[in-house]
């Protein structure tokens, strides 16, 4: 049965924003907002490195699926923010160290971010699995 009422979610492990969730649960999916390389007190891990940061940002994808007792199979569709193209390659490294072979549907956007340090987002859309 789906959620009568969207749930909001902050995990403890991430930092937690007066101006989003990190995940709201409705209808059996989950919506996980843009994560980036915030630890959770909201700095910056890996400030000017591109992989330090890609590889935070999937780490705080995995906070959120645990959250919601998903796992990497459950992803549907994710999108990839990146300020250069040329770090695409370090991206798909982060990316298969959490998701592994998984092929969600996926998008990558050349884009510029909230915060001019920040080098890498990632959003995702997830199917909960039936309990």
């Amino acid at each position: 049965m789906p959620d009568a009422k969207p749930r909001f979610i902050d995990p403890p492990q991430l930092f937690r924003s007066p101006r989003y969730t990190n995940v709201v649960v409705a209808n059996g999916f989950a919506f996980i907002a843009g994560q980036t390389a915030f630890d959770p007190q909201g700095n910056v891990v890996g400030v000017g490195d591109f992989r330090a940061q890609a590889e935070q940002t999937y780490r705080n994808l995995k906070v959120t699926l645990d959250a919601v007792g998903a796992g990497p199979e459950d992803i549907v569709k994710v999108t990839n923010y990146v300020l250069d193209r040329a770090n695409l390659p370090l991206l798909v490294e982060a990316r298969r160290a959490i998701l592994g072979d998984m092929r969600p549907a996926s998008t990558a956007v050349v884009a510029g971010l909230a915060r001019a340090e920040l080098l890498v987002e990632v959003d995702a859309i997830v199917a909960l699995p039936r309990g």
